[in-house]
């Protein structure tokens, strides 16, 4: 039997250890559990990639896993650094692993035995901020009230609506509440409605038994059995069919259903966070959802703003994202000038955060100095005449950048729902998902 390297990463990630993965060859993090993010105080992707000098060092101050893959420092306290600058004493097991060809090593770390300093945080402790939340960017008024409500929500089991535009992170906001909450170590499960059809619907997620219809040669457990004990996001739950919104009050209201074929009831205990870029009381009035499932679902609502609206964060959100393609491209620019930034500020951005992550991973990629200029910039965000030629480029990149622009942009107008946009670009649906791998955006519902 085949198992499922998502089942590894669900075991990876309740542990009750903080874990996390050091490359042998680069001495950076390649992957780190929940408990250690939460140790931290890190995002994930700001972990990712980070030297390990930057994380641990010995006693006296000296750096750690530096000289051979066979230097060892189980059983001897160490210093663990965590984002807000705190030092906490922690024993460490280590296990050195060859994976794919490369050389990595397994680090857990024990429970802490002391503090090196009185602000010093001991491992395993939760931080006291209720609005720090390491993967939510920005400081501006708005932002700091999504975290404040994140913060009032996320340890209670009470139903969450995101509500925002396409692209202003609201799947991000959901990761956020989920790790907070007292189920995170239970799975998380995410459902893009949109994708859902009449007859898929039910069961996608309520699951069937065997013989339920053709093709059904095995029970298959739904979405909701699957994050039974933890939660489900149900996101553009907006996109939902009227039929199906019937079947999942039922849930929201008895935490029972019967899987396809079955009339055998079960029961599930789930946390449903739901996420939308409609106006669902506009939908109510215009008889496309149910009004009872509507404030079933809006008991507490957490709205995103657009990036247009805290355009101070930019500064903030584009070095974030010039962090994260520098390692992904391999290379090492500084900052952006400020003419660039300039630019940027002027720019309304209706893709909002993920349209300038997009941005910033172009810039990265044409820029050739240690400073993004404004030639770097995409076309849309600057003069024709100061655009980047990028005749350097070679015209296969050219035409690459192009084709990037032309389905990023026809996401954007379909709302990001995959079939829609297959049908905008006329091609076939089957072949969107490799066109969406090979621009790395198969994850870009994944945003800031």
């Amino acid at each position: 039997m085949n198992t499922s390297p998502n089942l590894y990463q669900a075991f990876f990630n309740m542990a009750s250890d903080a874990i996390f993965v050091i490359d042998l060859e680069t001495f950076t993090v390649i992957e780190a559990n929940t408990r250690m993010l939460h140790c931290t105080g890190y995002g994930r992707e700001e972990l990712l990639g980070m030297p390990i000098q930057r994380l641990l060092r010995s006693r006296d101050g000296r750096h750690i896993f530096s000289k051979t893959a066979d230097e060892k420092t189980s059983g001897t306290a160490l210093q663990l650094i965590s984002k807000n600058g705190a030092v906490s004493l922690i024993g460490t097991n280590e296990s050195a692993v060859e994976c794919n060809g490369a050389k990595t090593l397994f680090v857990m770390v024990n429970q802490a035995p002391g503090e090196v300093n009185n602000s010093a945080e001991i491992v395993g402790r939760s931080r006291e901020a209720e609005t720090d939340f390491p993967t939510i960017i920005g400081q501006s008024e708005k932002i700091r009230h999504v975290c404040r409500r994140i913060g009032a929500v996320a340890k209670s089991d009470v139903t969450v609506l995101i509500q925002g535009e396409s692209g202003t992170g609201k799947e991000i906001v959901a990761n956020a509440i989920h790790a907070h909450s007292h189920r995170n170590r239970g799975p998380f499960v995410k459902v893009n409605c949109a994708a859902l059809t009449d007859t898929l619907l039910e069961s996608e997620l309520f699951g069937h038994v065997k013989g339920a219809f053709t093709g059904a040669i095995r029970d298959r457990r739904g979405r909701f059995k699957q994050a039974d004990s933890g939660a489900i996001l149900l996101d553009e739950i907006g996109s939902l069919p009227l039929a199906g919104q019937a079947k999942l009050l039922r849930v929201l209201q008895e935490h029972e259903f019967e899987p396809v074929g079955s009339s055998v009831t079960t029961s599930v205990n789930v946390r449903v966070i739901a996420a939308t870029n409609t106006d669902l009381q506009k939908a109510v009035t215009e008889g496309k959802f149910r009004e009872d499932l509507y404030y079933r679902l809006n008991v507490f609502s957490i709205h995103l703003p657009p990036l247009r609206e805290h355009k101070e964060d930019i500064p903030l959100l584009a070095q974030h994202f010039l962090q994260k393609y520098n390692l992904a491209i391999g290379k090492k620019i500084q900052a952006f000038a400020a003419d660039t930034l300039a630019a940027m500020a002027q720019h309304d951005w209706p893709g909002n955060v993920r349209e300038l992550e997009n941005a910033v991973e172009h810039t990265v990629l044409v820029e050739k100095d240690s400073v993004i200029s404004l030639a770097s910039l995409p076309m849309n965000l600057t003069p024709q005449e100061t655009s980047a030629t990028s005749a350097e480029l070679g015209l296969r990149e050219m035409l690459n950048l192009l084709e990037k622009q032309i389905i990023l942009d026809t996401l954007m107008r379909a709302n990001w729902i995959k079939k829609r946009a297959a049908d905008m670009l006329q091609v076939d649906p089957r072949n969107l998902p490799y066109l969406l791998r090979k621009h790395n955006l198969a994850d870009s519902s994944h945003t800031h």
